[in-house]
């Protein structure tokens, strides 16, 4: 295995390049300014000249990415909701008699959390087949209703946990669908040159989803008596609203042009949909073209895959690497979760609550604001700066900011509280936007562009599910681990992020603008 001759090089570019970027973006404004900016970027991507930023595709893959706002009011909810008087005594299994309350012993409430995680990397796994047979929005229509099937359930369940356990799990089995098969959709249908801000969008609508949650939890709280079912009931029952949202969104979304020629074949409707999606004429010799490289690379992906003598292996046996690709895609899922970032949205309420600060239902908002804002300066990095460059810049960044805010928690937060505080509040804002402009949604966007057409969805289901299993780990043991020792556990986080800089810096290769059969070709004259 070579290394990337470019890779110490990368570091220092990424670090120089977001400096002078970012000063230049505060001369611009808001969104529009941000898709003003990639519109000059007149490049010419997989033959396809785009003069103008098109908006129909723009609103179109917004539209569709609003899924990630399902994912998004979970993880923005579910750590008030447990630590809701309401929810606690609804479903409590331990009895305190000095305040006349019920409440959950530590383990379990990692569990009530974290099953979630568990049944998501198993509906990536295994419902995605549906999108790979049937279709993308067959696929997509069928995990929001088993989502919203579990929302219901959540809702109207009795007292035991176990129903409260059981809906969280059916729930999940949706998002975890949803999580591969929307990143998967865009990348396959949204112009080439703005694929990778397109893919963004989806990480936009969790973080969007993240801050709703978290703005409703802190109005339920504030605004019904504390022991009224209400306040936790509400924001289960939402759910279903956001369902009925992202299913109108799919709807005007036209199917994947991959999905039509690689799958059925059909080079009118593929036409058609690519047409749609890049404000062409279906008789844009621009489309003709284009559909003819598909349906050419889709007879030599059939030929590919018949020589293999063991196709049902071909995501980890085949060629160009795909083994070894695979390996890349799992890493950078593994490293998305393995930062630290879910340490503080599952947690921030209890965690902010030990330092003295009397409302983390506030400072929670706090964070998912700059989370929310942060991801728009992902929009224009990702496509400014490549991918590459911009997980190295975020792995160094939130190594910094995680190493300060473990090492004020565990050795200066007893001497001197109130400034050790809001030193911590403050490194974890500066971490969440590293995190919100680079890891959160960059990685995303890596593994909709690293593999072929034809093993993309188990491919992207087997990465996404080991991202849903760090995450699973994360929320079950940050509870049990941070009442044995407290904030040293951002060391730990801290010496994953130190092994992400070095993996991304010397094996991950740059995807941006890059087509399936150009990644291809990246990785079949890279030296083994």
């Amino acid at each position: 295995m070579s290394l990337d001759t470019e890779s110490f090089e990368t570091a220092e570019k990424a670090i120089e390049v977001v400096t002078k970027e970012m000063v230049s973006l505060t001369n611009y404004s808001a969104i529009g300014s941000l898709t003003s900016q990639l519109s000059q970027n007149d490049t010419k991507s997989g033959g396809i000249e785009q003069k103008k930023l098109p908006l129909k595709p723009i609103l179109l893959c917004l539209a569709t990415s609003f899924a990630g706002f399902i994912f998004g009011w979970d993880v923005g909810t579910i750590g008030g909701i447990t630590n809701m008087v309401s929810f606690q005594n609804f479903f409590g299994t331990n009895f305190d008699s000095s305040s006349n309350t019920h409440y959950f012993p530590k383990l379990l409430i990692g569990l009530i959390v974290s099953i979630f995680n568990i049944s998501c990397a198993l509906g990536g796994l295994f419902l995605v087949k549906i999108a790979d047979i049937n279709g993308r929005k067959p696929g997509i229509y069928a995990a929001i209703t088993i989502y919203s099937l579990g929302t219901l359930i959540g809702w109207t369940c009795g007292s035991s946990w176990w129903y409260f356990f059981f809906a969280r799990f059916i729930s999940g089995l949706g998002v975890g669908a949803t999580a591969v098969m929307i990143p998967m959709f865009i990348a396959e249908s949204a112009p080439i040159n703005i694929r990778g801000a397109m893919v963004v969008l989806y990480q936009l609508m969790i973080t969007l989803g993240i801050l709703l949650g978290n703005v409703i939890n802190y109005c339920c709280r504030s605004t019904l008596h504390e022991t009224d079912n209400a306040t936790w009931k509400i924001p289960v029952g939402l759910g279903n609203v956001w369902a009925a949202i992202v299913a109108l969104g799919v709807h005007f979304m036209p199917e994947s042009p991959v999905f039509l020629t690689k799958r059925l074949g059909s080079a009118l409707k593929a036409k058609a949909a690519f047409a749609h999606m890049n404000n062409l004429d279906v008789d844009d010799p621009i489309v003709d073209s284009h559909i003819r490289k598909m349906m050419e690379s889709a007879d030599a992906e059939v030929s590919t895959h018949n020589d293999m003598k063991n196709s049902r292996f071909e995501f980890i046996l085949g060629q160009p690497r795909l083994g070894f690709r695979l390996f890349i895609g799992i890493m950078v899922m593994a490293f998305q979760q393995l930062s630290g970032a879910n340490y503080f949205f599952y947690y921030g309420t209890t965690l902010f609550n030990s330092v003295g600060i009397e409302d983390p239902y506030l400072t929670s908002i706090l964070l998912s604001s700059v989370n929310f804002i942060s991801t728009f300066f992902g929009i224009y990095l990702v496509e400014k700066l490549g991918r590459k460059a911009c997980l190295i810049l975020g792995s160094a960044g939130m190594f910094t900011c995680m190493s300060v805010y473990a090492s004020v928690g565990s050795f200066a937060l007893n001497k001197s509280p109130q400034n050790s505080g809001a030193i911590m509040v403050t490194f974890t804002c500066v971490y969440i936007m590293f995190f919100a402009c680079t890891s959160g949604p960059v990685s995303f966007v890596v593994i909709s562009e690293l593999f072929p057409s034809r093993t993309k969805a188990i491919s992207m289901a087997v990465c996404t599910s080991i991202n849903w299993l760090c995450n699973f780990f994360i929320s079950l043991c940050t509870p049990y681990v941070t009442d044995k020792i407290g904030f040293k556990f951002g060391f730990v986080f801290a010496g994953c992020l130190f092994v992400s800089f070095w993996f991304f810096t010397f094996l991950l290769k740059e995807t941006k603008n890059k087509t399936p059969e150009q990644v291809d070709a990246l990785y079949s004259i890279d030296k083994q």
